[in-house]
């Protein structure tokens, strides 16, 4: 049995958290009105999109129905200029792309790159 490394494991939760924010984005959803039509709040929806914590399988799976996000496709792992693209086209369809979400759009693309670095490194 093949064991996962701690660096695909966080590189999965950002991937998780980078789909389906773009998926929301696209809808035209704010986190608390989809925190409500999955009957929980918009800091557990924060907290997945942030990668932060971990979270019940349950809540991504109604998170990808109410979504519309395929949840095999969630779970595979893209490549980095892939996971970098859909990063940078959730930063365009932000409504107020304030300075702190900007900070935290460059610093989610920095450690995408930092994690498949890592992740070329412990392959070789």
């Amino acid at each position: 049995m093949r064991k996962y490394s701690s660096t695909e494991i966080e590189l999965i939760n950002i991937q998780i958290g980078c789909i389906l924010r773009l998926a929301r984005l696209r809808k035209g959803l704010s986190q608390l009105e989809l925190g409500h039509q999955i009957d929980s709040n918009p800091t557990l929806i924060g907290r997945i999109e942030r990668a932060e914590g971990k979270t019940s399988w349950e809540k991504i799976y109604m998170l990808c129905k109410q979504l519309d996000v395929n949840l095999c496709n969630l779970l595979e792992i893209k490549d980095r200029d892939s996971l970098i693209s859909i990063v940078e086209e959730a930063m365009q369809f932000e409504d107020k792309l304030t300075q702190d979400k900007n900070k935290f759009y460059i610093s989610l693309k920095g450690r995408i790159l930092d994690l498949f670095k890592l992740m070329s490194k412990n392959q070789k």
